[in-house]
């Protein structure tokens, strides 16, 4: 009797682990570099509350921890949750100021063949990426979180202010 109990609350510690995983759960972030501007884009516009680029550093060069702060964007955690603003966003370019986040840190250089990761976190959603920018000026993105995600391309609208959207281009079956 004590087995079954036991085999069942594990089951059900499961199954909850799942649901929430399920409503917490990641969604894609595309990390691409156009005329030397990184930009992080989501498939859709969704609130964001936070959002921050670290990168991985090897512990014998630096002397120092395992990541470094490259930018950061979020809340002032004293600010009730009420007056907070969250900015509906699909696009950020990195580095871009947001009046609704009076948190900012950074944006420190990126430098090439460095492994980063960026973090967005969009309150019951979050998106996870980590990307490397090459000597020849691309971010790749060695792992891509989802396969959805594999040979995507963008095209570039500029406005007349100069400011570029990214247009996500459609996948065409392969032969």
């Amino acid at each position: 009797m004590k087995t079954v109990k036991r085999v069942t609350r594990i089951m059900l510690l499961f199954i909850f682990g799942i649901c929430f995983y399920s409503c917490i759960g990641p969604v894609p972030v595309d990390v691409v570099m156009i005329d030397n501007e990184l930009f992080f884009l989501l498939e859709e516009e969704h609130e964001i509350s936070s959002l921050r680029v670290i990168a991985s550093i090897d512990k014998k060069k630096m002397g120092t921890g395992e990541y470094m702060w490259m930018w950061g964007l979020g809340h002032d955690l004293t600010t009730k949750v009420e007056k907070r603003k969250y900015p509906k966003l699909q696009q950020i370019k990195y580095g871009q100021i947001f009046e609704e986040f009076p948190v900012v840190e950074g944006p420190v250089q990126l430098q090439r063949n460095v492994e980063y990761s960026v973090w967005i976190d969009m309150g019951s959603k979050f998106a996870r990426e980590t990307f490397i920018i090459t000597n020849d000026n691309k971010a790749i993105m060695p792992k891509p979180g989802f396969e959805r995600q594999k040979n995507r391309t963008y095209s570039v609208s500029v406005d007349k202010n100069g400011n570029k959207t990214l247009i996500l281009e459609p996948v065409l079956p392969q032969r």
